[in-house]
């Protein structure tokens, strides 16, 4: 093999990582409030409301980011885009580790969140257009993995730094390091492969104009039914492991943070494995509902196991993390089922819209979670940090069984199967051929 062909061979590898490690960063820092909730609270006087608010900053950004993002891709590309939404995220998390105004906290939230929002369907972007497509389910599932490993980092490694040299030293840090990526993202990626031309014109209807390419995704009812199935399976998500998951485990069994975020850390290992696993398990089998249904059903389990988590024994509750973390798993899914059914043209402004609804989730789910506890809190102070007591919090996370309910109601009865295979919906390609 000649060194122009063993290049050719490694770029794929190289730039998809490459664009991976963006969304490794960005669940490291989504999850970071988790694990200095008390350190936010009385940084900038708020409650669990406030809390939430300013978490779920990042989501809305990220959220309200995912049509433009795909559509932006669409049109641009990658590798330009990435290089700058890095460099947004960067400043961000330098604004929010230097900031003392709740507002400008927020402000650095929503900015984190928005140069975040290109990290993930980036990544599926590039990998659509450098692998072939029998590989796209499995690398949407390593890719959430990798999103995972970020999380775990996060949590209980991130809580260690914290607590040695404080929350604010680790932000200004990280915000630091984050811009040295931007360097590489120029410099290394490429939109896809040499020589490769990405037709702008699909089954006779042409989707050169960026409106046109977001009604053809939103006349298409399956890819609703398909962003609803991701919105409910990333519920736990944004709830348990990227904010309240780390200060309930520390209520229930009066663990220190460092110790109830390692805990926690069980539910990102159970969805990074189980990204991939069931990616490659819906490929083999040939069959995409089966799986969600599986995954939502472990959500429903485990949604309500943990509720009753102080008055079970410590390896039950982790199990039911594992049950949570494995349900979240569609979300890969449901980006293998858009490749199935939509055209190369419009996949990254399709893909956007779908992780527009997962993160959706994250915002309003996070919020509901903290309404509920500013609504039973019986406004009780400890150091000048309002004290939830464990009934709160029980009540509150009672959205996670009802969420994973409707997500199975949603893969038993709306989801069609496409059986792996690259096609339009029958009913609906008429449409797109003919308009």
């Amino acid at each position: 093999m000649n060194k122009n062909k063993l290049v050719a061979s490694i770029m794929p590898y190289l730039i998809c990582i490459l664009a991976a490690l963006f969304y490794v960063y960005d669940y490291f820092i989504q999850v970071s409030p988790a694990v200095i909730t008390n350190q936010l609270m009385s940084a900038f006087n708020i409650g669990a409301s406030g809390l939430s608010v300013l978490s779920a900053c990042f989501f809305y950004a990220y959220a309200s980011m995912q049509i433009p993002a795909g559509i932006l891709l669409d049109r641009f590309g990658a590798r330009r885009l990435l290089s700058v939404a890095i460099m947004l995220s960067g400043f961000g998390v330098l604004l929010f580790g230097m900031t003392h105004s709740f507002a400008l906290a927020g402000f650095a939230r929503f900015c984190i969140g928005f140069g975040s929002a290109f990290a993930f369907i980036s990544t599926l972007f590039l990998a659509s257009r450098w692998f072939e497509h029998q590989y796209f389910a499995l690398i949407a599932g390593l890719v959430q993995f990798a999103g995972c490993l970020g999380s775990i980092m996060g949590e209980a490694p991130l809580a260690h730094v914290i607590d040695t040299y404080g929350w604010r030293h680790t932000m200004i840090t990280t915000g630091l390091m984050t811009t040295v990526l931007a360097l590489f993202y120029w410099l290394v990626i490429r939109d896809h492969r040499p020589g490769v031309q990405i037709r702008e014109v699909v089954q006779g209807k042409g989707f050169t104009h960026e409106w046109n390419r977001l009604k053809e995704v939103l006349r298409i009812s399956q890819v609703w039914w398909i962003a609803l199935a991701g919105f409910f399976c990333w519920v736990p998500v944004a709830t348990l492991g990227a904010l309240w998951g780390v200060p309930y485990l520390m209520k229930s069994y009066d663990w220190t943070n460092t110790k109830a975020a390692g805990f926690c850390s069980l539910f990102w290992i159970a969805l990074g494995l189980s990204s991939p696993l069931i990616g490659w398990w819906s490929n083999k089998i040939k069959n995409r509902r089966l799986p969600c249904q599986i995954c939502f059903t472990a959500g429903l389990t485990g949604g309500v196991m943990i509720i009753f988590a102080p008055h079970l024994p410590v390896l039950v509750t982790g199990f039911a993390l594992i049950l949570l973390g494995t349900s979240a798993a569609v979300q890969s899914l449901t980006f293998g089922i858009i490749k199935d059914i939509l055209p190369a043209a419009i996949f990254g402004t399709a893909s956007g819209f779908t992780n527009m609804m997962a993160i959706l989730a994250g915002g309003v789910s996070q919020q509901l979670v903290g309404i509920l506890l500013a609504l039973t809190w019986a406004h009780e102070m400890l150091n000048g940090v309002p004290f939830y007591q464990l009934y709160n919090y029980q009540v509150a996370i009672v959205i996670l069984p009802i969420s994973a309910l409707l997500g199975l109601w949603i893969s038993l009865f709306k989801l069609r199967e496409t059986h792996c295979e690259q096609s339009y919906p029958e009913s609906e390609a008429e449409s797109i051929c003919h308009g």
